[in-house]
């Protein structure tokens, strides 16, 4: 759980493609909305984890490029630790956003200009084809509860709990995703997910 922790530490001050709040600014706004407005754990740490990648002791990874875009670098990373329900549904943060785009075109005249900027290069709006996949997951919905909570995490100044707050919904779903490796290979898990000791980054103001 330090290592997630740390990743997400690591956020501080990181510009957030033009929006008026950094990087763990936003992550922290977004897990306090889902925190509020659904309260389970996995959907909770899927929001506040969703742009992982973007962090320095991660990936690093400002922009998306033309094979890949952030979520899925993210999923990559976050599978291992937190399991593979909340790995998909902070992936699924991007194509939610093509999802949307398509369905309801007053959606797309909502975007925050960075946004919107860069829907061109995550691949526009999905084609039919694209929802009909997308919607195959039974978690969609939730999928696309995340991308609207995205989208509404860039307060300035907004006043929200900081990382410690969180360690009760990491807990839960490192712990799950250790008891699953526990019963498929008997063994004690071990790995990144592994249980440790609690370094808390205290709650702070939000301000840019």
């Amino acid at each position: 759980m330090q290592e997630i922790i740390d990743a997400c530490g690591s956020m501080i001050g990181l510009p957030y493609d033009g929006e008026p709040v950094d990087q763990l600014e936003h992550a922290l706004q977004c897990a306090a909305l889902a925190r509020e407005e659904h309260g389970e754990a996995p959907f909770v740490v899927a929001c506040l984890l969703h742009d992982i990648a973007r962090a320095p002791a991660v990936a690093g990874l400002p922009y998306d490029g033309p094979d890949e875009h952030h979520g899925q670098a993210g999923a990559r990373w976050l599978e291992p630790r937190v399991g593979s329900r909340v790995a998909w549904l902070a992936e699924q943060h991007v194509p939610a956003k093509r999802y949307l785009v398509a369905v309801n075109p007053a959606y797309r005249e909502g975007l925050s200009e960075v946004s919107a900027r860069t829907l061109v290069g995550q691949g526009g709006p999905m084609s039919e084809a694209e929802i009909e996949a997308f919607k195959a997951n039974p978690d969609w919905p939730l999928a696309v509860a995340l991308r609207e909570i995205d989208d509404r995490g860039k307060v300035p100044g907004a006043v929200v709990p900081g990382l410690e707050a969180y360690r009760p919904e990491l807990g839960e779903v490192v712990e799950a995703r250790l008891a699953r490796r526990r019963a498929v290979v008997g063994g004690d898990g071990g790995g990144p997910a592994g249980a440790c000791p609690a370094r808390l980054v205290p709650s702070r103001r939000l301000r840019v």
